[in-house]
């Protein structure tokens, strides 16, 4: 019976082909273009802010800054490019970088075409040096700075629409190239958060480490910063390299340190919600020479 009925299927699809010849060409393509669509995800080509300081006169920088547009190719694997350039956009602020975690790739980054709202994104330059905190000074326990850090370096923030993902990466290029791989990501999915008092409260933050850059294997470092009215404390801060707690830790507040070294979850778990954690919290994620935060 069950053969029966796939025969006689089939026969009924023959037959409606053989009638409507037109009609079946139509409804195959559309499938087709739908099929195609489903299966093809494509990495966004961002406009952002270039922003840095100005040049004094004597060569110092004088506090000013200047921005300029820029775009940005994303992409998660190094590819030849034959991109347009928009014409209120200087050539020299055009750069293609490399995301392999695809972690710029996320939907909130490419709005459908012709679409009003539009994710937010700005660079900056990025100096890469040793930290005196603590909890991080063990990440370049070397005087000495590696030639990999002999590079153009930079430093950018993303907001997804309707903010449901902040993005902070710190990406690398040999001097004088366009073409940027990023070394070090941080996300966040909880841009706002409410809770009722007395809840455990959850702050979304990770990161991802370019396993191929020499400075991914020396560890890495993590602290929670809160800030409210211009005043701010740390809320815990961990030293990866060594595995230790600096003894600011808050009481309450906690990280998952399994997650944190198998799959770079820095996220932060307050066991109970109180007034006093009403505020702004700033996830820093430490490699050595290196910083990103959201």
């Amino acid at each position: 019976m069950l053969h029966w009925d796939i025969i006689s299927e089939h026969n009924a699809i023959l037959l409606f082909c053989s009638r409507f010849p037109v009609l079946f060409k139509f409804i195959a393509g559309f499938f087709l273009v739908l099929l195609v669509e489903a299966s093809t995800s494509s990495c966004p080509v961002l406009e952002c802010w270039f922003v840095q300081e100005k040049a004094g006169r004597g060569g110092g920088l004088t506090g000013a800054t200047t921005q300029e547009k820029s775009l940005l190719h994303i992409q998660t694997d190094a590819q030849s490019h034959d991109a347009k350039t928009p014409t209120d956009i200087n050539p020299e602020r055009v750069y293609f970088v490399t995301d392999p975690a695809a972690t710029l790739c996320h939907h909130s980054l490419n709005p459908p075409r012709g679409s009003v709202k539009k994710p937010q994104c700005e660079i900056n330059p990025f100096l890469p040096q040793p930290s005196s905190l603590t909890w991080v000074a063990s990440l370049t326990d070397s005087a000495l700075s590696p030639i990999y850090l002999d590079a153009e370096w930079f430093s950018s923030a993303f907001q997804g629409l309707n903010e449901q993902l902040g993005i902070s990466t710190i990406t690398r290029a040999p001097t004088g190239s366009k073409e940027h791989n990023v070394i070090l990501s941080v996300t966040s999915k909880t841009l706002s958060v409410k809770s009722r008092l007395g809840e455990p409260v959850l702050l979304d933050c990770g990161f991802w480490a370019d396993p191929s850059s020499p400075l991914s294997g020396s560890g890495f470092a993590v602290e929670w910063r809160y800030q409210f009215r211009g005043n701010g404390r740390v809320v815990v801060a961990y030293d990866g390299k060594r595995d230790r707690l600096a003894d600011t830790q808050e009481e309450g507040a906690m990280l998952d340190f399994d997650g944190l070294h198998k799959k770079g979850n820095a996220s932060l778990i307050l066991q109970e919600a109180k007034v006093r954690h009403s505020g702004t919290y700033i996830c820093s994620v430490y490699l050595p020479y290196l910083l990103a935060q959201v």
